[in-house]
């Protein structure tokens, strides 16, 4: 009798924990606010999704017939990837959803119905990668990739990339400018105070090459190798990761698949051609990870070489000198390679502290010393914050005291700063800004330096009032950094619009070609590939994200800890995102998208320590 019990009461599990993953799946929180509509259970898709759902939960929690031999650590680090991707979505979803729908009990259900979809999909994922792993193959290859992967790795790679972003280099020549790049041009120019909200050395670095091909008459050709230099570096860069994976005997499957990835996906392709620091940095970061993980799982070949110790420092400078945000990543990855590394540490840290040093000694003696503005605050770095009192404004109008907003008229337009707030761009709010970069009298903003520290107790006594506003706030500022069905904002999947000409008033004379204007078109079409079922998540910065949790649990179950090296930069590239001035903004998110094909070959290589033996 109990017998019969427990299976009808498995049964019921089945059936309801079935409907609950439709009713996930399928929910409808954007045109209705009625929970019963919202359910959006009724429908062929539905049934034929319910019917699955049910027979993979039935062989699972009845029958018993799967995931039999799954080990107590994986099932721990699934259950805390699937609740991880279950918030992800139950906040994703709030953020477009009608107000009685945003969370309570339709979080719940929705709670219930990921929760189980997830765990059962991760643990399946870790459990065929296990099976992948343990398959015995000769890695067999044909001519052609036994020439491209293993006897003409970095040329023959660099030519593949090459010849993927040709197409891109003549459609949008000589360059594609966007208003970053053509802020710094600028800067270079002496038309914009020549400070250091963006890194001076790519100022220098656009600039010179603007000013030079002016000024020797070859406007287009000058400001072609701008993109030239992108594209070589981004592919020497993507031949660096193939380097790794021919030492590591990654498959040659893995292989041709980020291959396709780095030279034919389109985001790349136009942020190569495109006048902006992202397209610096992201190849940078690539090869700074690659550097500091060949320091852990390839030690010995590391090491024999005094070169690589010298390229990883190089690396970690000019990723740094690139964007700001740079030195985050040095700060974090490198105390943790210092962790797990076996003998050396004492190298590996002062090469941590010359990175550092060096970086310090440019941005306070080289650059001031050539007349780069120091500012005294950067209104970016506090973007968030901005934005928290902006909408605290609109949530609690009635309780901003009379100081408070005397205080914070001061500082900005405080009633236009409420009424343009937007989750998705900071730069509305930051328009408001009365004591900024630009209204300052000597460029530094000292003028907000002086009373920033009032405006935090301002901030800090408003968040202890309501601190869920700051929280709600934070949420849908930065949710679309982990939620995959978030379309990119802003510039979108990149620059294909008419050149950008920020250069304005005759200031030079570069133009795109008229006659490629269709041509430019039909590669816009090309990046309308988001659009396409599974390829389009390769669009959503949250997908990436969810990449990147996955592995880190997956090496985590398996104690591969010293592996989570390579996870470090895509890690703290995330948690800058999640401030960053822009909801969802993929160009932002290039340095982790880069990442992602390593960490998946590291994760995916037969030798669980790192390298073969051989270093071959």
């Amino acid at each position: 009798m109990r017998i019969t019990a427990k299976i009808w009461l498995n049964e019921f599990l089945v059936l309801m924990a079935s409907m609950f993953t439709i009713v996930a799946l399928f929910a409808d929180v954007e045109s209705t606010g009625n929970l019963s509509m919202a359910l959006n259970g009724d429908g062929i898709p539905q049934l034929i999704a319910l019917a699955v759902v049910w027979t993979v939960y039935h062989k699972w929690i009845v029958k018993k017939d799967i995931f039999l031999q799954v080990d107590i650590r994986k099932k721990i680090c699934s259950v805390i990837t699937a609740v991880f991707f279950t918030v992800f979505m139950i906040i994703g979803k709030a953020q477009t959803a009608e107000p009685d729908l945003k969370y309570g009990l339709f979080a719940v259900l929705l709670f219930l119905g990921y929760l189980p979809l997830f765990y059962i999909t991760v643990v399946f994922l870790m459990d065929k990668i296990d099976s992948y792993m343990q398959i015995k193959t000769g890695n067999c290859a044909g001519k052609v990739t036994q020439w491209l992967f293993e006897k003409h790795v970095v040329s023959g790679v660099m030519l593949a990339v090459i010849l993927c972003r040709l197409p891109y280099l003549i459609a949008f020549y000589p360059c594609s400018m966007s208003w970053d790049g053509g802020a710094q041009i600028c800067c270079f120019f002496g038309t914009e105070p020549f400070t250091d909200h963006h890194p001076p050395l790519i100022s220098y670095l656009y600039g010179a090459i603007a000013w030079y091909s002016q000024e020797w008459g070859i406007p287009n050709i000058g400001m072609f190798t701008i993109p030239v230099m992108q594209t070589l570096l981004s592919a020497f860069a993507v031949s660096q990761v193939f380097v790794l994976f021919k030492r590591l005997g990654v498959s040659y499957r893995v292989r041709w698949g980020s291959l396709v990835y780095y030279a034919a996906f389109t985001v790349w392709c136009i942020f190569d051609c495109t006048v902006i620091k992202d397209t610096l940095y992201y190849p940078l970061t690539l090869l700074f990870t690659l550097q500091l993980t060949s320091c852990l799982i390839d030690s010995e070949l590391f090491w024999g070489r005094k070169r690589n110790f010298i390229l990883m420092i190089l690396y970690a400078v000019l990723m740094m000198q690139t964007r700001n945000n740079g030195v985050f990543v040095v700060l974090f990855a490198v105390p943790f390679a210092v962790c797990f590394a076996k003998g050396k540490r004492a190298m590996l840290i002062a090469g941590g502290c010359a990175m550092l040093l060096i970086n310090t000694a440019l941005n306070n003696g080289l650059y001031p010393a050539l007349g780069v503005i120091s500012l005294d605050t950067k209104e970016d770095t506090y973007c968030i914050l901005f934005q928290q009192t902006a909408k605290y404004g609109q949530d609690y109008p009635e309780d901003v005291t009379e100081e408070e907003r005397v205080l914070l008229n001061t500082i900005f337009d405080y009633d236009e700063m409420v009424n343009v707030y937007n989750p998705q761009l900071a730069d509305w709010v930051k328009n408001c800004l009365k004591l900024s970069e630009y209204n300052s009298a000597d460029h530094t903003n000292k003028e907000f330096s002086r009373i920033k520290a009032d405006y935090f107790k301002v901030w800090f006594a408003q968040f202890l009032r309501h601190p869920m506003s700051y929280v709600n706030t934070f949420l849908e500022c930065s949710y679309g950094y982990y939620y995959p069905e978030a379309k990119p904002y802003k510039e979108g999947t990149g620059f294909y619009e008419e050149e950008r000409n920020m250069l304005t008033s005759g200031m030079h004379a570069y133009r795109q070609t008229e006659q490629l204007k269709p041509v430019r078109f039909l590669l816009r079409q090309m990046g309308k590939a988001e659009y396409l079922p599974g390829f389009g998540l390769l669009y959503r910065c949250g997908f990436y994200t969810w990449c990147v949790l996955f592995i880190a649990m997956a090496l985590i179950a398996k104690k591969r800890y010293k592996l989570l090296v390579a996870v470090m930069p895509a890690v703290v590239n995330i948690l800058v995102c999640l401030i960053s001035p822009v909801n969802t903004c993929i160009r932002y998110a290039m340095p982790t998208m880069c990442i992602v094909p390593v960490i998946l070959g590291i994760f995916l290589s037969k030798d669980k320590g790192g390298a073969r033996s051989d270093g071959k």
